[in-house]
């Protein structure tokens, strides 16, 4: 009876061989446990009968005598699981009314109602794992088409950039040759601008030299009071635009200051001795300075200052009649008195002549040219640095990450929105307003020695608050698309990210499985 208890027939798979051996025992332990001689436990500790072996006693010290009970607390049973994946449990879980195999082989005498389930389980997990074969294999013929694309984007990429350094090289020496072109546009182009600057300057001078002059003759003219066309300190003091100190008389010192020599002048002198130091205090008499409390026009007359403005005004349009001088002569603006407002501001130029504006044009387009040669440049110099950055890129054995780059994958929780941008950076923002957090910028590729590319180190992002930047480690796994499919925070300031992507699916799976029966 004992023998039978011992040799108990396992239950196998349909098809399989029937294989009698002892309670709890796995079929690669078999051979030490022979009915026909005495066993030793598995850590050589004694030799006992095998009758000892399954008799709900502790014979040896690693449990190994008693594979099949709960006699022995480091004992492990075997659970054969005959359809499904065998495994072992501890000897404390036999016959405990728990139902731990899926076969119910633990609990052979507890009374427990426990059925056998490892052919449902079984089925489930071959449906599983030829789901997951499947996908397998879908990834790794996506993987393979993207090896190929990576392979001629690559090509294309390395054509693009030798025709953007050819483009370069073109555009540096056309640029020689326009900085050139510019140069000697803009001499002639300067040249013609200052001739035209003197003539203007010196017009203006001539100009303002000819008023000045009139202003002397009609200041010398107010002066000699008595018409004998001279000059005398008598009428200079009779003057009270000359009252520089405000007193209301002029004195000796005041004429003294004026004209150093007392004697009488007519108009040649008083315009060489006298006009440079008088004209800055002298005003005429009606430009003097008005009453305090000027009598107010009557209502239907204009006040006579506007009368005379008008009549001015009426003068000048009758001067103008309208005739114009040669091209080369400048029309120069009568300039303003010292004592006017806005005097100190020079007269704006008048246009240029057409020979000058044609040299301004000629000069003008010499530098659009040159500055649309530099714009282009600096473009093709962008667009080579980009390149080169993506051709320098490790984007795996064969390339087949490549296709990440320049892309962008979000995934969204109760509070946060995560974005990942392969080979640039992760970023957290919340959902509803606040800023956007760097969870870290491309650092290098980060998995274990024999399979470096299934994990990726973003570093140095934001600071945490009195911690360090925060970094993120994304987990690449096969699949038949690219997503973000979880993001957790393990530890303060450090992030994980899972990413599927057919890229990762580096093998097919095996054709077939093999279980232990």
């Amino acid at each position: 009876m004992l023998l039978l208890l011992l040799l108990l027939p396992v239950p196998v798979a349909p098809g399989s061989v029937e294989v009698l051996r002892p309670r709890g025992v796995s079929l690669s332990n078999l051979h030490f446990y022979e009915a026909s001689k005495p066993f030793t436990c598995l850590d050589g500790s004694a030799t006992i009968d095998f009758a000892w072996v399954n008799d709900d006693y502790c014979d040896c010290g690693d449990g190994s005598d008693e594979p099949g009970t709960a006699a022995c607390p480091n004992g492990r049973f075997h659970c054969t699981n005959a359809g499904y994946r065998p495994h072992s449990i501890p000897s404390a879980h036999v016959n405990d009314g728990v139902c731990d195999c899926c076969d119910a082989t633990d609990e052979y005498s507890s009374g427990a109602a426990c059925e056998n389930t490892c052919k449902e389980r079984g089925r489930q997990e071959r449906e599983a794992l030829q789901r997951r074969a499947e996908l397998l294999r879908e990834g790794f013929i996506l993987r393979q088409r993207l090896v190929q694309e990576a392979a001629a984007g690559r090509r294309d990429k390395q054509g693009r950039l030798g025709a953007l350094q050819d483009a370069r090289r073109g555009l540096e020496l056309r640029m020689r040759e326009l900085r050139a072109a510019k140069e000697a546009a803009e001499g002639p182009e300067r040249e013609a601008k200052e001739e035209q600057r003197r003539r203007w300057e010196a017009a203006t001078a001539e100009a303002a030299a000819a008023q000045d002059a009139a202003r002397a003759d009609e200041a010398f003219a107010a002066l000699d009071t008595d018409g004998d066309g001279q000059v005398t300190l008598e009428e200079l003091r009779a003057c009270p635009p000359l009252d520089t100190d405000g007193d209301g008389a002029i004195s000796e010192d005041e004429l003294k200051a004026l004209l150093a020599d007392p004697t009488p002048m007519d108009a040649a002198t008083f315009r060489d001795r006298l006009w440079d130091t008088i004209k800055h205090h002298y005003k005429p008499q009606d430009q003097a300075e008005p009453p305090t409390s000027p009598p107010e026009p009557p209502l239907d007359e204009a006040p006579p200052e506007e009368e005379e403005e008008e009549e001015a005004e009426e003068e000048e349009e009758e001067e103008d009649d309208g005739s114009e001088g040669p091209e080369e002569e400048l029309k120069v603006p009568p300039p303003q008195h010292p004592e006017e407002k806005g005097a100190e501001e020079p007269p704006p130029l008048p246009p240029y002549d057409a020979a000058t504006q044609a040299l301004i044009d000629a000069a003008q387009r010499a530098r659009e040219e040159l500055e649309e040669a530099e714009r282009a440049l600096k473009e093709t110099e962008e667009s080579i640095r980009a390149l080169e950055q993506e051709l320098g890129f490790d984007f795996g054995p064969q390339g087949e990450f490549s296709y990440l780059y320049n892309q962008c994958y979000e995934l969204g929780t109760s509070e946060y929105i995560y974005r990942l941008c392969p080979f640039k950076r992760v970023s957290q923002k919340p959902k509803h307003g606040g800023a956007e957090t760097n969870l870290g910028t491309w650092g290098s590729w980060a998995g274990p020695e024999h399979d470096r590319f299934s994990a990726m180190k973003y570093e140095h992002g934001t600071g945490c608050w009195q911690g360090p930047n925060r970094a993120t480690t994304v987990k690449l796994s096969c699949g038949t698309e690219t997503a973000v499919t979880a993001t957790t925070e393990p530890s303060r300031c450090e992030y994980l990210m899972e990413l599927v992507t057919p890229a990762a699916c580096t093998s097919p799976p095996p054709h077939e499985e093999h279980d232990e029966l």
